[in-house]
């Protein structure tokens, strides 16, 4: 396809458009062109800008898999004329998968696969090779820098440091693993396992201007595991990392890319397969954890692995694709143009695109498992043997009686799953009728995830009088309590679940519980007086969305203490209540001398119908903040939605909307 006809049938509105929260965006590609085609096959991409000119590196090889191998460097002044700058090979190896950035002295870093290949399209245990350059010339032999059999595919520099992930290319378990060096050529491991459900692979890793680090994942099919993309994120020291799964739609999420541009808004490309195979521009939402696809790029066939850079106004994506015939280099121009939409307050825009409170329509359903059970003794054997990365399915129509049989393992990243949602079925019944079931289930390490389910406790009842009696006499605490879950690992998920009749808790975070997801599920009678929370934190933090609360005498509440934090949005609080509907507890509370209410409490986009008692309280001063925007509360009177006691600061309520004419309050 010559230029003109690229131009009359490319110079078209690809527009496409999605809300989150007050955003939208259309993307224009303004011109499509192929830049190289010299090689039989011509793949890989990635690009950069770097001292005034556009850098373009990519493999060439006899086919995708070959022993021949190289990486190939193009330059260009404009992004109009390209004229090759390098060619790095290294004998005996397939290098593969180029990614150009820039170091700390302000070389020009060339890092991809090494794969040690005998023979065309036979598979080979891939490193890593790294090469440097001050003028784009790669002249050095590259050096590898990771052994064969763990392939570190991409790196990042931040604060003077080059980070990585490595994936088991060959030999190894499938996991990942964080990688740091100082000089880009020596590494050592950060995060020994940062990853390893499903069979995650290629990562890309940005770091927002706070700190904040950000990974794009690729996950490749293996049996019945999923293999959806998944957005990570971290805060410094980069040691503790919360994952959102991006759903069916990005599975095999080839060559995962992504960038921060103008205004805030992160854009990813990668390859897709839905209608076939094709190169697609996504929108990333890193607050809400969800990607959105935007424009599908011309492409076809053997496609993607898209190279990004934001100059001039205008976002230069080079990719690859055999939609032509041969497989070749392309670059396209993409405008991108945000636009603002009507404020949102409650949960109406839900930019979860999953029902609030989960259920029928809930997309993220666990189908089948590596264990398959019905009764106690089955469930109990295969907790007993499932290992990391497992499933065990507990059967949609089986009802287990867990009387007597408190405090189940579920060890460190196994899945308990049913069908809640699944047609017409709740998911299998787990329950218990004795009082002091403390915890039902143990969250035996990090990454354990809990969905599909309904639990329910032995206790719907408020007890109001018999608690009073018990204060009065100091025997508050003679009659036992119960709580669904208790963790205090890192990364525990609790979806799509029912929880009620748990007097103290349906889910209880404890001390070591940090980046906890509890999302989707229906919480109700968890009321007991006193006591009775849908999520209660002590020394941990989580996101709390998209749920369905009613008959819990606070729905969501923490002690206070230093380490306490929770981020709650999108969640629909009914009518019914006999206490305020998120909590903080303060230092008047626990009688610790302080006015200490927590660390962080960030509460948005939450829709309040019980009026009969506050929606928010906050007992205390929060150590860093509380910040209250952004809900709709049916109270006429804000100050009977909201209260702050026992002291005073570090709290900001603002743009939230109060009674059913939706008066908007700053």
């Amino acid at each position: 396809m010559n230029r003109r006809q690229c131009l009359s049938i490319l110079l078209l509105l690809i527009c496409a458009t999605f809300a989150r929260g007050t955003t939208r965006l259309s993307l224009d590609v303004v011109e499509v062109k192929k830049i190289w085609d010299k090689a039989p096959h011509n793949a890989f991409t990635d690009l950069v800008r770097w001292n005034d000119r556009f850098y373009c590196a990519f493999r060439e090889g006899r086919g995708h898999v070959s022993t021949d191998g190289k990486i190939r460097v193009l330059e260009s002044k404009d992004a109009e004329v390209w004229k090759s700058a390098a060619l790095a090979a290294l004998e005996g190896c397939d290098l593969r998968d180029a990614h150009l950035s820039v170091t700390p002295d302000g070389s020009l870093m060339l890092v991809g696969g090494a794969a040690p290949r005998k023979k065309d399209n036979q598979g080979a245990p891939t490193g890593t090779f790294v090469s440097f350059s001050r003028d784009g010339g790669f002249r050095s032999k590259p050096r590898i820098a990771v052994e064969p059999g763990r392939w570190m595919w991409q790196v990042t520099w931040h604060d003077g440091k080059a980070y990585g992930v490595s994936y088991a290319a060959g030999e190894r378990m499938p996991y990942l693993e964080l990688l740091i060096s100082s000089d880009g050529t020596n590494y050592q491991s950060y995060v020994a396992e940062l990853f390893g459900q499903g069979y995650p692979t290629e990562v890309t890793l940005r770091f927002d201007e706070d700190g904040t680090c950000y990974a794009l994942m690729r996950r490749d099919r293996r049996g019945n595991e999923a293999s959806s993309a998944m957005l990570g994120e971290s805060r410094p020291d980069y040691k503790k990392w919360r994952w959102h799964d991006l759903g069916a739609e990005f599975s095999g999420f080839g060559g995962p890319n992504f960038i921060k541009i103008p205004g805030g808004h992160w854009i990813g490309a990668g390859r897709m397969h839905q209608g076939g195979a094709h190169t697609a521009l996504t929108y990333i939402d890193v607050v809400n954890g969800t990607m959105t696809k935007l424009a599908k790029l011309p492409s076809g066939g053997d496609t993607s692995y898209p190279g990004l850079v934001w100059y001039s106004d205008m976002l230069y994506v080079s990719y690859y694709s055999s939609h032509e015939g041969k497989t070749s280099i392309y670059l396209a121009k993409v405008k991108v143009k945000p636009t603002i939409q009507e404020e949102t307050f409650g949960t109406e825009p839900n930019p979860t695109g999953d029902p609030i409170g989960g259920g029928k329509g809930y997309r993220r359903l666990v189908n089948e498992g590596d264990y398959e059970v019905r009764t106690l003794e089955e469930l109990v054997s295969a907790l007993g043997k499932a290992k990391a990365g497992q499933v065990v399915y507990i059967d949609d129509r089986a009802e287990i009686d867990l009387t007597g049989s408190q405090k189940i393992v579920i060890p460190a990243g196994v899945t308990v799953a049913s069908g809640r949602g699944k047609g017409d079925s709740q998911g299998a019944l787990l329950y218990s009728s004795n009082l002091a079931t403390s915890p039902l289930f143990w969250v035996g390490g990090e990454g354990v995830r809990v969905t599909g389910l309904r639990l329910q406790g032995p206790d719907r009842q408020r007890r109001t009088e018999q608690m009073r009696k018990l204060h009065r006499e100091g025997r508050y605490y003679s009659i036992a309590n119960s709580d669904a879950i208790i963790c205090s690992h890192p990364g525990l998920e609790v979806d799509n679940c029912e929880l009620a009749g748990w007097s103290h808790a349906a889910v209880f975070l404890k001390a070591g519980a940090s980046k906890a997801h509890i999302h989707h599920n229906y919480m109700h009678h968890n009321q007991r007086s006193g006591l009775g929370y849908g999520v209660c934190l002590d020394r941990a933090d989580a996101l709390i969305e998209a749920n369905l609360f009613d008959w819990c005498r606070h729905h969501i509440a923490g002690t206070g203490r230093p380490g306490t934090s929770y981020e709650a949005r999108y969640n629909l609080v009914l009518e019914n209540a006999n206490g305020h509907s998120f909590d903080m507890h303060g230092g008047a509370d626990r009688k610790d001398g302080t006015e200490i209410a927590g660390d962080s409490i960030n509460i948005h986009h939450n829709t309040f119908r019980a009026t009969s008692v506050r929606a928010v309280v906050i007992r205390g001063r929060p150590a860093q903040s509380a910040d209250i925007h952004h809900n709709w509360f049916l109270h006429a009177d804000p100050r009977k939605a909201i209260a702050q006691t026992n002291a005073s600061g570090n709290m900001n309520v603002r743009r939230n909307q109060y009674t059913t004419e939706r008066t908007v309050k700053n």
